[in-house]
């Protein structure tokens, strides 16, 4: 694979993702069965997930829930001594990012590096120069996408509920904070703020929906 051959070529860029924490797989764990999701304990979340039906929103929710698991993904260049942690932990290997070079700034890199590796031929030095300024780079790019992929589902959310302020909804809590609390509704599968709730992560409860507002991209929920 491509990482592989940057690794063997002593220079590149590698996606990495650390492992979740175990506590963040606990708390996805405790969310599971009050989705209506199986997740017995010899299955990895994988297996859960290649099992589910996204076309069932309480599945739908879930794997967007498992989403979490995959935060603090990013790149690591190096130019002789491999990264230290080199592993994506999705995927238990090296992976690197390769096939986009027209829309992803990394891939051009990465391409670089394994064709010149493949042909034995000597890589471009535009490349070995600019290669420890891709992580930040990425980072931001990443961070834009991120905050624009954000506001298209809040936009969504939003809109899927406007008019329905006032009713009840069926949902789970995913998250408690001292003042606020995250659900994710059975159908639509939207997840919300919510005012705190007598309830902890993987419990069921009955939220109203207090506001849907597309104009600022906010949707809040309250107790029943």
């Amino acid at each position: 694979c491509a990482a592989r051959m940057m690794l063997d070529a002593g220079i590149g860029v590698l996606r990495t993702l650390p492992r979740a924490p175990k506590s963040a797989v606990r708390r996805l764990r405790k969310v599971a069965p009050s989705l209506g999701v199986a997740w017995p304990d010899h299955l990895q979340v994988g297996d859960v997930l290649a099992g589910l039906d996204v076309s069932n929103p309480r599945d739908a929710a879930f794997t967007n829930e498992a989403a979490t698991l995959l935060r603090g993904a990013g790149y690591a260049a190096f130019d002789g001594a491999p990264p230290v942690e080199p592993v994506h932990a999705a995927v238990a290997a090296p992976y690197a990012h390769v096939t986009a070079p027209l829309r992803r700034l990394v891939d051009r890199f990465g391409t670089e590096v394994c064709l010149a590796h493949a042909a034995g031929t000597p890589l471009p030095g535009w490349v070995r120069e600019r290669l420890p300024l891709l992580p930040e780079q990425m980072a931001a790019a990443d961070r834009r996408a991120s905050a624009v992929e954000r506001a298209i589902l809040d936009l969504t959310e939003a809109h899927l509920l406007a008019g329905r302020v006032g009713e009840v909804f069926d949902a789970v809590v995913v998250d408690v904070e001292d003042d606020r609390a995250t659900v994710v509704l059975d159908s639509p599968a939207v997840r919300a703020r919510s005012a705190p709730l007598d309830a902890g992560p993987g419990e069921r409860v009955r939220v109203r929906l207090a506001e849907a507002d597309p104009a600022q991209r906010r949707v809040r929920f309250g107790p029943s």
